[in-house]
């Protein structure tokens, strides 16, 4: 079982920063390769996002970790020009941060709830046929970025806006749906900067990562999960490795592909894979 994990690992640290869900990727390669039941899977998807939430981290270390520094800074040391515009910044970034959660907490919480009951009844291939109409939504969400550069940053993006964004991003909680390509989608029309899109959609997801987890301690399957922390823990090493170089190279290509042409061609070639299985009583 640790190779195919390590599998899903590596997968998940080159997928994560593409518009393509990884967590639907994820899982089916999970279930209908490695056989994993989709409840088990799910919980391994959660735990991996948690290795890529910490590279995004790593990543953007001074955009969330330089004001603090400059905030415990003593009094008589001067602070350079840039740290005084990180430091401005920071406050937003924050507040921008706490209403996305807001927005994400209040869609993600019954929807995660809603996948898990699904996934203890569902056979695998209905769970499968479910990832694959989700990636056509996605693909029919990702056709409808704009090809037009904006050019608003993060002072442009209200309270309101920010949790908005982040009741969609609770939507991909959801195997099959985006969550960079619901969000980006959103920035882009509403007209952000593209490079600007890009940091604010995998900043929010940070917090987001961290709490489906803490969910999934708390009111998934602790049997099946807690023995394997220690195994859990080093999948996310490796995603967290594998997405380190990832990110440094596919954050110029998430917004310059048409990726909703390999969602929607891969949720139609699911469907159409899935529903003849369903039909002859296939799991």
């Amino acid at each position: 079982m640790i190779i195919p994990l390590l599998i899903l690992a590596l997968l998940q640290g080159l997928l994560e920063y593409l518009p393509v869900s990884s967590e639907g990727q994820i899982l089916l390669v999970a279930a209908n390769i490695y056989h994993f039941t989709p409840e088990f899977a799910l919980s391994v998807i959660f735990w991996l996002h948690l290795g890529t939430a910490f590279t995004v981290i790593a990543f953007y270390r001074h955009d969330i970790f330089c004001p603090l520094v400059i905030q415990i800074r003593p009094p008589k040391e001067e602070i350079p020009t840039a740290e005084k515009e990180s430091r401005k910044l920071f406050g937003p970034l924050f507040a921008f941060v706490v209403a996305g959660t807001i927005g994400t907490v209040i869609v993600a919480l019954p929807l995660y709830f809603l996948l898990r009951s699904l996934v203890t009844v569902l056979l695998g291939s209905f769970v499968t046929l479910l990832v694959g109409i989700l990636l056509i939504v996605t693909g029919i969400v990702l056709y409808f970025q704009p090809g037009v550069q904006g050019d608003l940053t993060l002072g442009g993006i209200s309270l309101r806006e920010a949790f908005v964004l982040g009741l969609l991003q609770g939507v991909a909680v959801l195997p099959g749906i985006s969550r960079s390509g619901m969000t980006l989608t959103w920035l882009l029309i509403r007209g952000v900067r593209r490079d600007e899109a890009l940091r604010l959609s995998l900043l929010l997801g940070v917090p987001a990562a961290f709490g489906v987890v803490a969910v999934d301690l708390i009111f998934g399957n602790v049997l099946l999960i807690v023995p394997l922390i220690p195994i859990l823990l080093v999948l996310m090493v490796v995603a967290f490795i594998a997405g380190l170089g990832a990110l440094a190279v596919f954050r110029y290509y998430a917004l310059k592909l048409p990726w909703w042409i390999f969602c929607l061609t891969l949720g139609i070639i699911v469907v159409v894979l899935t529903v003849p299985l369903i039909l002859i009583g296939g799991s």
